[in-house]
């Protein structure tokens, strides 16, 4: 299989195909979402807690894959899915019509649980704040869908295109 330059050697999902698109980044981390908290309440929140460790270990990994990207650049994040991990029970439920569903979960299934992908995108923008850009304000759009779905390798994955402003 051969890997791109994006993901470090870490092997993203789509390695093979990359020829004519931007390479891809491959975090091998468990998404978590932003966790909204108060100032004051940071130091005793345990949810914030455990996004703060979460945070740092992301960068940490991310800091080894992505090179930084000075200001005066427009940014464009690509093909950005959040692999969720699939329960250990390989079932999850589903609320249909007032009556609780159980699916049997598979590779790729549509991930419609919490946390909410709008979270999903606010966690790793901040993360990225100072390894990949030095705010996540020149990020003006996606390409192609972001998305969550269940898989076997929890991870995020993304490419991230430059557009010169001048």
């Amino acid at each position: 299989m051969q890997t791109c330059k994006g993901c470090g050697g870490a092997g993203c999902k789509a390695c093979a195909n990359q020829q004519d698109t931007t390479p891809k980044i491959f975090l091998p981390i468990e998404p978590m979402g932003e966790v909204r908290t108060t100032q004051k309440a940071k130091s005793y929140d345990e949810k914030y807690k455990k996004y703060a460790a979460w945070k740092t270990h992301l960068r940490y990994m991310a800091q080894s894959r992505i090179n930084y990207i000075p200001s005066g650049h427009a940014i464009i994040l690509t093909d950005l899915t959040f692999y969720m991990p699939i329960p250990k029970s390989g079932k999850t439920s589903i609320l249909v019509d007032g009556k609780r569903k159980s699916l049997k979960v598979y590779e790729g299934m549509p991930f419609i649980h919490t946390p909410d992908l709008d979270n999903l995108i606010k966690g790793l923008k901040d993360a990225l704040n100072k390894i990949a850009w030095a705010d996540d304000a020149p990020i003006y759009k996606y390409k192609g869908d972001p998305k969550k779905v269940y898989s076997e390798v929890p991870g995020i994955e993304f490419g991230i295109e430059i557009q010169d402003l001048f």
